[in-house]
């Protein structure tokens, strides 16, 4: 239609395209990928390290099973125990991610290994911002797209083979898909039985990425039963139940082959790795009586899981039983206030030492501890720094600050605060590191965007405004009677 001053103007009830939020998140999608393309020169020289090197090891192996299997050579299952499941610290999610390229190049080296990764994490990445900008609208996008989208070093994390920054954009995938079940429990009063194993189905790729997310995919699941209790009635609460449990059944009969073999494995019921014990006794035990007195020389990990093998030989005990005793005499002085030191100790490499493992990525000199930082490093790091840290002050006041925006919005920042928190009980049990936050770094951008939603008391909801009340009080709570503990 054209209007006066043959202005073209679009029919009735025909919505203009919103041109300027598009050139935004447009724009913002390709400096995400110039952002990638030039890391992609830092990233890729860096040799493995540490973990990935037992992740491309399990894929080899996986890989190698799969052409035995072809050629009709059967399983070689011993090298699979040995390679995959081994001492039993690592899920096998990331093998399982790693292991169609060694199908393809069985001789893939580290930088092919690194520009898979690189190349994967971006494609899943935008991919997940496009599910967001349909959903949750091109606000939450473009907010995702700078946070954690244009954080150096998590973009570095995605060409790395440790599974936290896949792990990271699961976790995000399902927001969407959360808010969309609540607007249909809003709407409908129901739970939709594909919606609920979906869930399930990220649920349990998140825990085979990374073990430490077991207490993200209880807290959902019992999330869900709690929030449909309380919105439904009669016949539709009946359907939603039946919608939880299809979730929990999707994680259950998923997660029960991997929990299956490492149950057999090590004689006692195990579900996702074997590590609890050894680590709460490292992160705050005596670490001169970790084998009750000191370890050998090397590896502490690979020592005290030695040890406790060579007791258990001795004593017809279970190596794991044998490292539980370990754990207790290592931990026989550890009071609340050493303990609650301890947590706050590993909060402080959790979530406020963003940049800590830069060093992986600069190949330096061989056997240099730490290779030289150059310009372009100190820019990366500088970024890293300003970037996280002014998302994480933004978080911190959306997740305390219950403001009176709509519904989608307030769900959002639930969401952010609720997932937050289940992922830092980390701390709580493990020693954490600098290695770990790009599990949680996605959820600060959804709880940025939240905070930017402009105000709207018509649309907004008392119940969940308390909800966010309610959560931001047991954030501080929390935070506050570990400094108060630890004295």
């Amino acid at each position: 239609m054209t209007g006066a001053g043959g202005i073209t103007t679009p029919p009735p009830g025909v919505r203009r395209r919103p041109v300027l939020p598009l050139v935004v998140v447009g724009t913002l999608v390709l400096l995400n990928l110039a952002l990638r393309v030039v890391l992609a020169f830092k990233a890729l020289p860096g040799p493995l390290a540490g973990d990935e090197v037992a992740y491309t090891t399990g894929a080899r192996v996986l890989a190698d099973s799969v052409h035995a299997l072809l050629q009709g050579d059967g399983l070689p299952t011993d090298e699979l125990q040995a390679r995959l499941v081994g001492n039993g610290w690592f899920m096998p999610g990331m093998a399982l991610l790693l292991t169609p390229l060694f199908l393809l190049d069985p001789t893939a080296d580290d930088v092919t290994v690194r520009l898979f990764l690189g190349g994967l994490s971006t494609v899943v990445f935008l991919g997940v911002v496009a599910v967001v900008a349909r959903t949750l609208g091109l606000r939450t996008a473009a907010v995702l797209l700078v946070v954690p989208g244009l954080v150096p070093m998590w973009v570095l994390f995605g060409f790395s083979a440790w599974g936290d920054a896949w792990a990271g954009l699961v976790i995000l995938a399902t927001v969407p898909l959360l808010v969309v079940m609540w607007r249909r429990l809003d709407s409908t009063g129901t739970v939709r039985l594909r919606d609920a194993a979906l869930l399930g189905l990220a649920l349990v790729v998140t825990l085979y990425l990374r073990s430490s997310a077991l207490p993200l995919v209880v807290g959902v699941l019992a999330l869900l039963v709690v929030v449909v209790l309380v919105r439904t009635r009669g016949r539709a609460l009946v359907r939603s139940l039946a919608a939880c449990a299809t979730a929990a059944a999707v994680v259950v009969l998923l997660l029960a082959p991997w929990s299956t073999i490492m149950t057999r494995t090590f004689g006692e019921r195990v579900t996702t790795t074997t590590t609890m014990s050894l680590s709460v006794a490292y992160a705050f035990g005596d670490r001169d009586e970790l084998c009750f007195g000191p370890c050998t020389e090397g590896n502490i990990w690979t020592n005290m899981a030695r040890y406790a093998r060579a007791v258990g030989a001795q004593t017809g005990e279970n190596p794991l039983e044998v490292r539980r005793q370990m754990r207790d005499y290592a931990m026989r002085d550890v009071t609340p206030s050493t303990y609650a030191a301890g947590v706050l100790d590993n909060f402080r490499r959790y979530a406020f030492s963003p940049d800590s493992y830069d060093h992986v990525f600069r190949p330096g000199v061989e056997g240099t501890a730490a290779p030289p930082e150059t310009a372009p490093d100190r820019l990366s790091i500088a970024a890293t720094r300003w970037t996280y840290f002014v998302a994480l002050g933004a978080a911190a006041v959306a997740i305390v600050a219950a403001r009176r925006v709509r519904t989608d919005a307030q769900v959002m920042v639930i969401l952010a605060s609720g997932l937050l928190a289940l992922l830092m009980s980390q701390p709580f049990v493990h020693v954490s590191s600098g290695r770990y936050w790009p599990v949680f770094a996605p959820l600060l951008g959804i709880a940025v965007a939240g905070l930017l939603a402009p105000a709207d008391p018509a649309r907004s909801s008392t119940v969940l405004r308390r909800t966010q009340v309610a959560l931001a009080a047991g954030w501080v709570v929390v935070v506050a009677a570990l400094f108060v503990v630890a004295g």
